[in-house]
């Protein structure tokens, strides 16, 4: 065996120097470095050589190749060159790939790198990742061309080489020729031509592609693009805009595959933000997967955390003392609430609470008169302009509280950054912000992101879903100034859910009080599209719900990424003590950060908007009978949302008393 794979070496190289032969001479060293990409045509790398070389534009790549661990821009340079041009070499052969057709769909950016070969003589100014490109010798090639994770299978490698080679005089392949290489069959093709046989072979293909996605890492699912959102990541946006879609139609994915896009096309900071504290740690952690080369340049910042850094950089008070804020409020009810007519209008403190949050701080509401007009869409409760003057009398007793006691809350923080920026703007603007979960933003959240990121092109990106949307209250973008004008994407194919747990969320009635961002018609589940098939979901009745849970959570044919999902805190807090005394790991989702875990993870359903599971538990949970339709509404939202973190299974509790 060793004889006759250094015969197949030998011979490859021997064609590399025939073709090198006939082309204006490399330096030796370079010459090297091609040869030896040649010879690893044997275990399946595809070289290309730039026409220019050995006079290539600085910004250019020498060499593209395609193989196993993806698609290499290498540049065969004396010393590491600017940033500049290694990115613009990137650019470049990521311009030449858009589109490109592969046997298992369309490949993006994240299959690209550039990697930057110097002399082994030469030395390196540093090791590892440079920002924009990885900085080897010549005698450390081994570290792109073996081993790492497999990212294109064989066939999708020789297409790329193919796609390449065809788009452009630039590149020439080295070492092999397409014409005589047969096409290797990817899966679902059939026949000695390899021709498509139709409209069923390439939904064949498209499935069998997302059930391979699934049987692979569950990271990598989480970054999947589907060939369809390409050119959405690609798009030029003169404004504002915005995503929209069910649960699982992969809105965040999209949205961090378009940061990738336009950080490797600017200069400037990026940011990702959104009303939830745990998500951007999760969604950094998948960019980090998804763009190594330009993780630096993207912010993963929940909106508060901004607004307090924000305030504290201009010398200004931004400090929220959580517990200080709800013994404020609970001694205002206490005095005055418990015993007026919000109480005999609705005896829920936690409402009344909502009401300032969501509509009189939240919509930034500085008058009575103002208050008296403001909508309350999703809140319930018909108030009246004279019952709204004992709602507004309540909330000013809470404001001096705050005050004497020298505390903000977090929509005072929102309130007081919109107002610095006012007062005097960012010095420098972001290149781009993505706003995930939109719809759980206050109003005046909302125009805090639209006064950070402003309306030139491609410099806000709205995401969100209504159905999915857990916190009280509502707008519509034009109240805070942002007009779309038709830069809106909706999304409908669900990539996420088996079928089974599709039509499992479908029979919530999930109402949408969110107007899909601006009065459009409103997406709901049951209008996406499936695309995986199967899935499972138990319904469970009886009375010992804790063994019941412990004993399908053991029964599990893969028991990682798991989760256990509550609607508050307590439960939570219970159901981990339950699991870790029946021996299990456990993670509290609030501290997770996206990465796989054999761990079991906990916690509430407002801590899982934007997670995903193989498999979810969820159990049953007293809950006070309502007769108000706003509250069953959300907890029907809330139950969508829950069911939809499962990708292959969902369980539902139901306790039964004898």
């Amino acid at each position: 065996m060793t004889g006759t794979f250094n015969h197949r070496d030998e011979r490859l190289r021997r064609q590399a120097q025939q073709e090198l032969q006939a082309r204006p001479p490399l330096p030796t060293w370079q010459r090297r470095v091609v040869e030896r990409f040649a010879v690893e045509r044997g275990t399946g790398w595809y070289t290309l050589l730039s026409q220019f070389a050995p006079d290539t534009p600085p910004n250019r790549p020498d060499v593209v190749l395609s193989g196993p661990q993806g698609v290499l821009a290498v540049m065969l340079r004396e010393e590491e060159p600017a940033w500049e041009d290694s990115r613009a070499a990137f650019v470049w052969t990521a311009e030449l790939l858009a589109g490109v057709p592969t046997p298992h769909g369309m490949l993006t950016e994240a299959a690209l790198r550039t990697v930057v070969v110097v002399p082994a003589h030469a030395g390196r100014a540093r090791s590892g990742h440079s920002g924009e490109h990885l900085l080897i010798a010549e005698n450390e090639l081994d570290r792109v061309l073996v081993g790492g994770e497999r990212v294109l299978e064989a066939a999708d490698a020789l297409s790329v080489a193919r796609h390449l080679g065809n788009s452009t005089f630039d590149l020439t392949p080295i070492g092999w020729n397409a014409q005589h290489i047969p096409a290797q069959r990817g899966a679902g093709e059939t026949g000695v031509s390899g021709r498509s046989s139709g409209l069923f072979e390439v939904a064949q293909l498209r499935e069998e592609r997302f059930e391979r996605a699934v049987r692979g890492p569950f990271q990598d699912w989480r970054i999947f693009l589907d060939d369809s959102q390409l050119g959405l990541v690609r798009r030029q946006y003169s404004g504002p805009a915005r995503i929209t879609g069910p649960a699982g139609t992969g809105k965040t994915v999209l949205a961090l595959h378009r940061l990738a896009y336009l950080a490797r096309r600017s200069t400037g900071e990026l940011l990702y933000t959104t009303h939830l504290r745990n998500l951007p740690r999760i969604a950094e952690k998948q960019f980090r997967s998804l763009a190594e080369q330009v993780r630096d340049r993207v912010r993963f910042q929940h909106l508060h955390g901004w607004a307090r850094e924000f305030l504290v950089e201009r010398g200004r008070d931004a400090e929220v003392d959580e517990q200080q804020i709800d013994e404020a409020f609970r001694a205002v009810w206490e005095r005055t609430g418990a015993g007026g007519p919000l109480a005999t209008a609705r005896p829920s403190r936690a409402y009344w609470k909502d009401e300032i949050d969501r509509v009189i701080k939240g919509r930034g509401l500085g008058t009575l008169e103002a208050y008296r007009h403001a909508p309350r869409r999703g809140r319930g409760g018909n108030l009246t302009p004279g019952f709204r003057a004992h709602v507004w009398e309540f909330y000013c007793e809470y404001e001096r509280e705050l005050s004497e006691r020298g505390v903000y809350d977090h929509n005072d923080v929102l309130m007081r950054a919109l107002d610095e920026l006012g007062r005097r703007p960012l010095e420098r603007r972001f290149t781009a912000v993505v706003v995930d979960e939109v719809q759980d933003l206050t109003l005046i959240g909302l125009r805090l992101v639209h006064a950070i990121s402003g309306d030139a092109p491609n410099q806000l990106l709205l995401v969100g879903d209504g159905q999915q949307q857990i916190y009280a209250g509502g707008w519509r973008l034009s109240e805070a100034g942002i007009s779309l004008s038709g830069r809106g994407e909706v999304l409908r194919r669900n990539y996420r859910n088996r079928t089974t747990i599709v039509d499992e969320a479908c029979d919530f009635d999930a109402v949408n009080r969110f107007d899909d961002l601006d009065g459009g018609p409103a997406v709901t589940m049951r209008s996406a599209l499936p695309v995986l098939g199967g899935g499972r979901a138990v319904h469970w009745h009886g009375a010992d719900q804790e063994d019941a849970l412990v004993d399908a959570l053991r029964a599990l044919d893969d028991p990682s990424d798991a989760a256990v999902l509550t609607r508050t805190n307590n439960a939570a807090a219970h159901w981990e003590q339950v699991l870790r005394q029946a021996g299990f790991q456990v993670s509290p989702l609030d501290r997770w950060e996206g990465g796989p875990s054999a761990a079991v993870h906990v916690g509430t359903v407002h801590r899982a908007k934007g997670t995903e599971f193989r498999s979810v538990f969820l159990p049953d949970e007293p809950r006070p009978v309502t007769s108000y339709r706003e509250e069953a509404e959300a907890g029907q939202r809330q139950a969508l949302v829950a069911v939809t973190r499962a990708r292959d299974y969902v369980w539902i509790g139901k306790v039964e008393t004898r």
